[in-house]
């Protein structure tokens, strides 16, 4: 697929300036990441547990989903493209006929794989590939949802998902990435401000640039944050700082948590500032399109 600009967007190739940010950001944490910080081949292989938790804390529809919803029929299939740990595959398979889940993360997928089996949900199928993938599965309607981010050639991304629609697709992302709503902590132990990864805005110029015309629409987020303990807090933050798990450190981060955090009668914490949105980014698809002229 040609992911060449097409259209110019205020002077600027937006698909540079998403690989820009996109380097300056691993660049920069790439440059105080521990030696000795355990490396996975699978990226998320530390993480996948605590998504996993806290998709089961958070209750469904959300806001976003509030918006999709409508927009699905019955007898759709829908293609979630980075499906994690199954955030969204329960509703989803309730609304509508056939799900494809679509995820490459091995430690995420057998949350999501668990989670199917503990539901006894019939209609979805995993997928074990990464985005874009040949073939290319063939959906009603194309959901991406908060995966953008780690995806330094979107390009290809978006042009494969407008292919892989025969009506409609969605993305979800944060108008404003969540390592600023870190950069405190990243201040107080790397001194610096943490750079951020490109999101909605970026990617709703990328978009245009490549010629799709895409609907935007501002979503105001009134989940927070939260973590159900110190230790859930403590295991997150680290990982966010780049940082191995060490005695002195931890309890170094620990103080910034007990100062930074806001503490729970039930124990949890929640990150404070959290006046966020997110954006719903949508589009016919290219079949769709020419179906209508």
């Amino acid at each position: 697929m040609n992911n060449q600009p097409t259209h110019s967007t205020g002077g600027y190739d937006w698909l540079e300036v998403w690989r820009h940010m996109y380097d300056v950001e691993r660049a920069q944490a790439e440059s105080v990441t521990d030696p000795a910080l355990e490396q996975s081949s699978d990226y998320w292989a530390a993480r996948a547990s605590g998504f996993a938790n806290a998709s089961l804390r958070n209750p469904q529809p959300d806001e976003l989903m509030q918006r999709l919803l409508p927009y699905l029929q019955p007898d759709d299939t829908v293609l979630d493209i980075g499906a994690g740990t199954g955030r969204y595959v329960s509703l989803l398979a309730q609304t509508v006929r056939h799900v494809l889940a679509l995820e490459p993360s091995p430690a995420m997928r057998a949350h999501l794989e668990q989670r199917i089996r503990d539901e006894g949900l019939t209609n979805v199928e995993v997928l074990a590939e990464w985005w874009p993938c040949t073939p290319l599965p063939r959906a009603n309607v194309a959901l991406s949802a908060h995966v953008l981010y780690a995806v330094r050639e979107i390009g290809p991304f978006l042009q494969a998902m407008d292919a892989a629609a025969e009506r409609a697709c969605y993305l979800f992302l944060m108008v404003n990435h969540l390592n600023a709503l870190f950069s405190p902590f990243w201040e107080r132990f790397h001194g610096q401000a943490r750079c951020v990864l490109p999101s909605a805005m970026e990617a709703f110029n990328v978009l245009y640039q490549l010629g799709i015309p895409a609907h935007f629409e501002w979503i105001p987020v009134h989940k927070t944050i939260t973590f159900a303990d110190r230790h859930e807090a403590l295991n997150d933050i680290r990982h966010r700082l780049r940082l191995a798990p060490e005695p002195q450190r931890d309890a170094e981060i620990m103080a910034a948590i007990n100062e930074l955090l806001i503490h729970h009668e039930d124990g949890s914490l929640s990150m404070p500032g959290q006046q966020r949105q997110s954006a719903l980014i949508w589009w016919q698809s290219s079949a769709q399109r020419n179906v209508s002229r």
